[in-house]
């Protein structure tokens, strides 16, 4: 007997191994195999009695799986994927399959919600507004409508309405996956979803022991547990009969996968929908443009959710203009004023210090002027040689004397240095209790059960955190949010960052007032003229949508046109420099020949230049087709060859730092 099989390399065909006397090789599983002289983890596809001829074969060394582990549907999946972002099926595989070799017997459930505590099954009853909601979708879904978007307030109740629709697909026998985009932050998110479905419930994601993460695989697999939480990968669990993909803070950018193949969760489960007839609910208050434009297109249903959930009222937002930088005047008088006010009254404070500004920025002090590129209307960033740099298109231009629009000489630069916030805030506010929540805090077990049992019994005066603390908590004793710095992250050489700032500022505004008690919301900026933040203080989503959407119809942007990212690294900077010109003369080459409309941007220096010794130089294509684009890149990529320089493919990229 022979064995067809997958490897997880960058090869596009299967492989034939013979499989030995004894051994009981069974298609749709994993099986040791040696290649290319290193032992790896295959996947079988067909079992057959043909053997090839012309060449030596090797036996399989050992089976993983004594039984099958997935079926047809994810081999399907695996195909879509690795066509759509440019990758092998043996790379997909190794990408939707858990790595574990034997799956842990002890049991999941318990360990799933040691940290985040048990609470009793309750029942909510849905509003007016969520049970129109409901019902739409339910009767849409008789239609033949699969794919739905909740636009919803922070705070409207979105996951009552996702529970809801859950119990009604479990009754007709199906399986439910529900996605997030921090599993570290979704404690009190698994403290309500096991109090509604308990032993039907599993967790699959990244802090799972590979064991563990088999494990849950194998019991969604085979229909013991019917729902399953987790992050992007959980998007490729199997089951008996998929109900429903529900895609919770739809605009996130963890979504995105960051090594090969980059898929997006959401364009998978939307894939899936198609095939496997399962719903599809995404859900944001915030929702992603191109989300918003399909919808607006026809192409998904919209629903949307405008009061918060228990009638809380939404929060006041004010935009107080800071006339500093230095560190010691990062709290403005109306910020420590009403944190003195919040606190005194017995509520709590968060602090959000958005960390995400990496490289220098030249903004003027006076007006918050910063210099952007003519050609690709993207931020510039200040480089060592002092000059003003685009990672765009790689135009140059010597740092401005003085601003652009008033013409004061007051630039600075600024950059990530707050590391020092902390230590400001408790030495503003001696006699509050201090509680960071970060990166790297997070990484602690425990740190964010601690932080959620000690915010409830209200130990907590001041939460100061970075991105994390706009996501997934739900506070009812929150009535103030402070935004420390919101300039940083808006001006990065990226043409979403003002899409990104602005979801970030509304989730964590989101988290103010969600109690009996009005909330407020105070936004620091060097720039109180830009038009975003009238958009935020009026949280008029639907006003930024539009002035964004002509932004990017204008400079060819999603969703008016599809992008791809090809990013050359190696420790060679000389051999990076030449690979990509290489790269770019066969992409222009290829391009003429096919008669193909793509505009090519760079190559230009990335802009993260140097990341752990490689340095890194990158293109960005523009097409309003996306299949002339991948031929094009798919014709172009072996333009960069040999071991000392390596070649990224991103398919719609996310990020382009």
């Amino acid at each position: 007997m022979f064995a067809d099989v997958y490897i997880p390399y960058p090869l596009d065909e299967s492989f034939t191994y013979r499989v030995p006397e004894g051994m009981s090789v069974k298609p749709f599983s994993r099986v040791k195999v040696n290649f290319g002289g290193r032992n790896v983890i295959a996947f079988v596809h067909s079992v057959h009695g043909e053997e090839p001829a012309g060449f030596e074969l090797k036996e399989i060394i050992g089976v993983v799986d004594d039984e099958p582990i997935f079926d047809d549907r994810l081999m399907d999946l695996a195909r879509y994927t690795g066509s759509s972002y440019l990758s092998s099926i043996g790379e997909a595989l190794s990408m939707a399959l858990p790595s574990g070799l034997r799956p842990s017997k002890a049991r999941s459930r318990n360990l799933a919600f040691e940290e985040a505590g048990e609470i009793a099954p309750r029942d909510v009853k849905l509003n007016d507004e969520q049970r129109t909601v409901y019902d739409d979708i339910m009767a849409s879904r008789e239609a033949g409508s699969l794919s739905h978007l909740i636009f919803g307030v922070t705070g409207s109740g979105k996951t009552e309405i996702y529970i809801e629709i859950a119990k009604q697909l479990l009754a007709l026998g199906q399986s439910i996956i529900y996605l997030v985009p921090e599993i570290s932050l979704s404690s009190m998110l698994f403290e309500r979803l096991n109090g509604v479905f308990g032993d039907d419930l599993v967790i699959y994601h990244s802090h799972l022991t590979p064991n563990r993460r088999l494990a849950n695989w194998l019991r969604f697999y085979r229909g013991e547990a019917r729902v399953a939480v987790g992050t992007r990968s959980a998007v490729f669990l199997q089951c008996p009969s998929l109900g429903m993909i529900v895609i919770d803070e739809e605009h996130d950018g963890s979504y995105k996968e960051q090594s090969t193949p980059r898929y997006n969760a959401r364009r998978i489960a939307l894939y899936r929908a198609r095939k496997e007839k399962a719903l599809v609910v995404m859900g944001s208050a915030t929702p992603a443009v191109e989300t918003l434009y399909a919808c607006e297109r026809g192409l998904m249903r919209l629903h949307r959710l405008a009061r918060r959930f228990g009638n809380a009222s939404m929060p006041v937002i004010e935009i107080v203009k800071l006339h500093s930088t230095k560190p010691g005047r990062m709290l403005s008088t109306p910020l420590k004023l009403q944190t003195k006010r919040a606190v005194d009254a017995g509520r709590q404070v968060i602090y959000l210090l958005n960390r995400r500004g990496f490289a220098p920025i030249v903004i003027c002090g006076r007006c918050g002027w910063t210099v952007e590129c003519p050609d690709c209307s993207i931020a510039m960033n200040y480089h060592r040689d002092r000059n003003m740099l685009c990672h765009y298109c790689g135009r140059q231009r010597a740092v401005p004397l003085k601003c652009g629009r008033c013409g004061s000489e007051e630039m600075d630069k600024v950059g990530s240095g707050t590391q020092r916030v902390e230590e400001i805030i408790a030495k503003e506010f001696r006699d509050f209790t201090l509680f960071r929540l970060d990166q790297d805090s997070s990484r602690k077990r425990g740190t964010v059960p601690d932080l959620i049992t000690k915010m409830k019994r209200g130990e907590v005066d001041i939460l100061l955190g970075t991105q994390l603390v706009a996501k997934g908590f739900d506070f009812h004793n929150v009535t103030l949010v402070g935004v420390l710095l919101a300039d940083i992250g808006m001006n990065l050489p990226d043409f979403r960052s003002a899409e990104r700032i602005f979801a970030l500022l509304m989730q964590v505004a989101g988290r103010s007032g969600r109690g009996d008690a009005p909330g407020r919301v105070i936004v620091q900026t060097l720039d109180d003229e830009n038009p975003l933040f009238r958009y935020i203080r009026n949280q008029d989503y639907y006003g930024f949508y539009l002035s964004e959407l002509e932004v990017r119809k204008a400079l060819l942007y999603p969703p008016f046109a599809r992008l791809a990212r090809l990013l050359v690294r190696g420790k060679s900077e000389e051999r990076v420099i030449a690979s990509i010109n290489l790269l770019k003369e066969a992409i222009e080459e290829n391009t003429a020949r096919s008669g193909a409309d793509i505009r090519v941007l760079g190559p230009s220096a990335a802009p993260f230049a140097k990341i752990g010794g490689n340095y890194r130089r990158h293109i960005i294509l523009k097409s309003r087709e996306m299949e002339p684009l991948r031929s094009v890149i798919a014709a172009s990529r072996g333009a960069v060859a040999g071991r000392d320089a390596y070649l990224e493919i991103d398919i719609d990229p996310y990020d382009l730092l």
